[in-house]
């Protein structure tokens, strides 16, 4: 196996799963309680540092970040057994990237 396709394959599972959690933080906090949107966002924005307690520049971030798992995900399959992989896993972040991007809208 290709130890650079293996770096590639080992940075995009990273680079999918903080977005990944980020978004399963929204789902459990918008889903724990009853309370209204903003005070839901409030609590939600709480986990984070106030310099990164920003809705939008969070939801950039989780595009970049998944933008960039896609690609490495796209180049690490050039080696055989990460090729199934890769594709999976790619179509992950590629779907949970249109989602993000969605949002902005």
């Amino acid at each position: 196996m290709n130890s650079k396709s293996t770096h590639y394959f080992a940075a995009a599972i990273i680079l999918l799963a903080l977005p990944a959690a980020n978004m399963a933080l929204w789902i459990v906090t918008a889903t724990d309680n009853n309370n209204s949107f903003e005070q839901t966002l409030d609590n939600y924005l709480a986990h984070f540092p106030e310099w990164l307690q920003n809705p939008k520049l969070l939801t950039l971030i989780n595009i970049l970040m998944l933008a960039l798992a896609a690609g490495l995900f796209y180049k690490s399959m050039t080696a055989p057994k990460l090729r199934l992989a890769g594709i999976v896993l790619g179509i992950i972040s590629i779907l949970l990237l249109m989602w993000n991007v969605f949002s902005l809208l």
